[in-house]
């Protein structure tokens, strides 16, 4: 059943902004023939008329609701989000070096720390440049480990 043309999600992310447009008019038009009913006491012609608008007033919010945590999400999309929460993590971090200095002691003493990723370390002739981890370590912690070893001023 999963293969047929109308549960396509490709499909359906395409034309989303269709299927909420459908929705709200949907859930909009229910709930103010809903609410006529109740407050105005307006009747239906039947019970069953009364009771079918109200579910399809309870399966257009559902469709709503299910719209926003939106689940038939691409493939981009998703990595698109992992990629966004990586990235909401990290932190750049530059400073000026305090005149040379050896670079395989700097580079062994920025892999030390713990939440300094590895391969993001950009060493210039007077400056430093990397991403860190925001939970893990600070900038304010960096730049103390690199005061103390001597490397900036």
């Amino acid at each position: 059943m999963a293969s047929l043309p109308f549960f396509n999600i490709d499909f359906l992310t395409r034309h989303r902004l269709v299927f909420t447009i459908l929705q709200w008019t949907l859930f909009i038009g229910l709930s103010g023939r809903l609410s006529i009913f109740y407050f105005w006491k307006k009747d239906f012609h039947s019970r069953m008329e009364a009771f079918s608008y109200a579910i399809g007033w309870l399966i257009a919010l559902s469709g709503l609701v299910i719209n926003r945590w939106e689940p038939f999400k691409t493939e981009e999309q998703i990595l698109a989000e992992q990629h966004f929460e990586r990235f909401k993590s990290q932190r750049q971090f530059r400073v000026d070096l305090a005149g040379t200095c050896n670079r395989a002691e700097l580079l062994t003493d920025l892999h030390r720390i713990d939440g300094v990723r590895k391969g993001s370390i950009d060493l210039n002739a007077r400056t430093v440049t990397l991403s860190y981890h925001k939970e893990k370590v600070s900038a304010e912690e960096i730049f103390d480990i690199l005061k103390k070893k001597g490397y900036v001023k």
